[in-house]
């Protein structure tokens, strides 16, 4: 097993640019365009031909944000975990919209690209319309906002800007206490800091839908840190990305009513004490030496010693002993295996037609004990259930098979029609008197026997001899020509197929014995083929009769074969890190080829299944690259490793050198970043390099404050 740091990942999957910001080639606003043409020549009786003026309007998010522009947040929404040293940010799809219009209403020099945006944290008490700190909100009309309340000290925007579609329609606002803005709200200087574009890098939970690539986005970060409360208490906050669009500064305010705020988008999350599981101590877990908890086949646990040899050697095959009830209503021992093994599994010999018929032909004897193995039968029953429990599938099942049915019964109707045509013995002559059957033979004997035939066509007959080649005719379209899948025969395969990948099947079918996945464990494992076969059997046996419906099951065989690999190996992994890294990132390779993952899922609270093509021999668990979330080191020492930013190797920490921030608790408790003294004190450890400027961009800031994701790598040996 080989460690490192994430940080180093993989070039053309997390290879990340940071930007100071993305300018829009004009601003948001109303524009007068004025237009004037001069001529000079002094021969015409006027200098000019008049102006033109047209109003223009350039429209961008101004009191609503489309959900669907937001990329990802961090934290997640609604997650639980030590916050406490990280800097929540939102990360925008839109990579221009922070810039495009302007905070504040005093037009300071200096100041003229920092963001309209930022983004706020609040506690639980903190504000009056939301005291649990649920992300609530008040909802009130653009024309409302823009008339403003005197209750409230509302944005300073003029109507006519604004797009009159709009005003009657909804926004959200919070009001924030005035001293609690002015503690919360960055200062103006300290704006341009707090956003940046990046391009590239992959995020945590993004938006359904949203694609993950190498795209461009806006990323807006708070200075607020989240309390590490004393004891085992948690402390919940809803983070606000809020216009500054209107406003003034905070110590610029006159009087003491709150401001109005809009709220463009929030969620909540919950901050808890460290409870000493970060991501590198539950992963590290895994590496060998640490028993259990290590990396290992899944196989039952040692039942102690003094064990018989062929028990001990059933054990480890992972076969698990457990009661049989037979028929009869005797119970009797038996051995069970899923299809989750420590070894390749022998390939199961299979009936003629290819297909179990029924569960009973699966039981296995198992003649060292004198007992059987019941895995593959309990599989057969396990499918047939899920079958019967799913209406639309056997429906779809049990239709498909009847119209097979029906297209067989037609092809031998037609082949008896065939035998009588071409196969009997015609009269030679007139049949005067004769019976109805006689006149028409007897019709047959002229033209129109190869009319007929043209019309309905010929198909042999594998038991007569062929028809005169004269009168051989091909077989209508709808007979003979290979048939498109139906509808019925599509939807039953896609329901097999997820089945195949143990869709819908209970846990225990799976591990039948809890010891054999412990509490922080990681399980590797064969897929056992014959018992996948069976458990597809099983949901197949509806209204199945193996000669009537062998041109069902080779359809329904031939769509499966189409729907890609069969699993083969996969893994279990059983830990504190599903529910609390979601977006947790698996790679595994055998030997430099990747592996295919067919089924990645969470099978509970703590449990996450996932199926490979094929065995790898090597593992790497990483935290999302959304990891690329920002704040230092510990908020108790207050330190930051500086990054050196020379080409080629931006973002690599200078050993042994650390920078001090300065985080402030104010009055409400919260503390506070200051990014502006911060950013003068990384500027002077990497002067060399930024010289001859005292301070560092934002693009610069953001590379400071990186926190990068642990990547953690197991590296199986013997497992092929």
């Amino acid at each position: 097993m080989t460690t490192h740091p994430a940080g180093q990942l993989a070039p053309d999957e997390n290879l990340v640019r940071f930007d100071d910001r993305l300018l829009p080639g004009i601003e948001a606003g109303r524009y007068l365009i004025t237009v004037e043409q001069r001529l000079p020549s002094a021969h015409l009786p006027e200098d000019g031909l008049g102006t033109v003026e047209q109003i223009v309007d350039v429209r961008a998010p101004q009191f609503r944000l489309d959900p669907s522009w937001v990329h990802a947040v961090y934290p997640a929404p609604h997650s639980q975990g030590p916050f406490h040293d990280l800097l929540p940010h939102i990360t925008l799809d839109t990579a221009a919209l922070p810039w495009q219009r302007r905070p504040f209403t005093d037009r300071v020099p200096g100041r003229d690209r920092a963001p309209w945006l930022a983004l706020l944290l609040f506690g639980e008490g903190e504000l009056p319309g939301d005291p649990h700190a649920l992300g609530a909100t008040d909802s009130v009309t653009v024309r409302t906002l823009l008339d403003g309340d005197t209750a409230v000290e509302g944005p300073a925007l003029d109507r006519d800007s604004a797009d009159p579609a709009l005003l009657d329609t909804p926004c959200q606002v919070i009001d924030v206490p005035k001293d609690l803005l002015e503690q919360l709200l960055p200062k103006a200087h300290d704006l341009g800091l707090l956003a940046h574009a990046r391009t590239g890098g992959r995020d945590a939970a993004p938006a359904e839908g949203q694609d993950t690539g190498p795209a461009a986005y806006a990323v807006v970060t708070t200075t607020r840190f989240p309390t590490e409360a004393p004891g085992a208490k948690a402390v919940r906050y809803a983070a606000h990305l809020v216009s500054l669009e209107g406003h003034r500064e905070p110590t610029t305010q006159a009087d003491g009513r709150p401001v109005r705020l809009v709220s463009l988008h929030s969620w909540t999350f919950t901050s808890c004490p460290r409870a000493g599981e970060s991501f590198g101590l539950l992963a590290g877990r895994f590496a060998q030496g640490n028993g259990e908890h290590s990396a290992a086949p899944l196989r039952p646990p040692a039942a102690g010693t003094g064990l018989p040899p062929h028990l001990g050697s059933l054990l480890e095959q992972g076969l698990v002993p457990t009661t049989h009830i037979t028929d009869s209503g005797e119970r009797a021992l038996a051995w069970y295996n899923g299809p989750f093994l420590p070894r390749v599994a022998p390939a199961l010999p299979r009936p003629a037609d290819g297909h179990f018929p029924d569960a009973d032909g699966l039981l296995l004897h198992e003649p060292r004990t004198g007992t059987f193995a019941a895995g593959y039968a309990c599989a057969w029953n396990t499918g047939r259930a899920l079958a019967l429990a799913d209406p639309g599938f056997a429906t779809t099942l049990v239709r498909l098979r009847h119209q097979g049915r029906l297209r067989r019964a037609t092809v031998r109707q037609y082949a008896t029609y065939q035998r009588q045509l071409y196969g009997g013995d015609l009269p030679t002559g007139p049949a005067a008197g004769g019976s109805p059957r006689e006149l028409f033979e007897e019709l047959l004997r002229g033209g129109t026997l190869d009319a007929l035939a043209t019309v309905l066509g010929a198909p042999e007959d594998e038991t007569r001899p062929p028809a005169p080649a004269a009168h051989r005719r091909a077989a209508p379209r709808h007979l003979s020509a290979p048939r498109e899948p139906s509808p019925d025969a599509r939807e039953a395969a896609q329901w097999l197929n997820r089945l195949r990948t143990l869709s819908g099947v209970p846990f225990d079918c799976l591990v039948p014995d809890q010891r054999m996945l412990p509490p922080e464990s990681l399980r590797l494992f064969h897929v056992d083929r014959g018992w996948l076969d069976a458990l597809l059997d099983g949901a197949r046996s509806l209204d199945r009769h193996s000669d009537a419906d062998a041109v069902v099951d080779a359809e329904l065989d031939g769509l499966l074969d189409a729907h890609g690999p069969v699993p083969t190996a996969g893994l279990l992994l059983r830990s504190a890190l599903v529910p609390g890294w979601p977006a947790l990132i698996f790679e595994a390779a055998a030997e430099t080829t990747p592996v295919e993952v067919i089924r990645s899922e969470a099978l509970g609270a703590d449990v996450l299944l996932m199926l490979f093509d094929r065995m790898p021999d090597r593992l790497t668990l990483s935290e999302p690259a959304q990891g690329l979330h920002f704040g230092v080191d510990s908020t108790r020492n207050a330190t930051v490793r500086p990054r050196t930013l020379a080409p080629g190797r931006t973002g690599t920490p200078l050993e042994g050198r650390a920078v001090t921030a300065s985080i402030t608790t104010t009055a409400a408790g919260a503390r506070i970043l200051d990014a502006g003294r911060l950013a003068a004190l990384l500027a002077q450890e990497l002067a060399p390099e930024i010289a001859p400027r005292t301070t560092l961009t934002p693009a610069e800031f953001a590379v400071q404050l990186v926190r990068a994701p642990q990547r953690l790598t197991l590296s199986f040996e013997g497992t092929r």
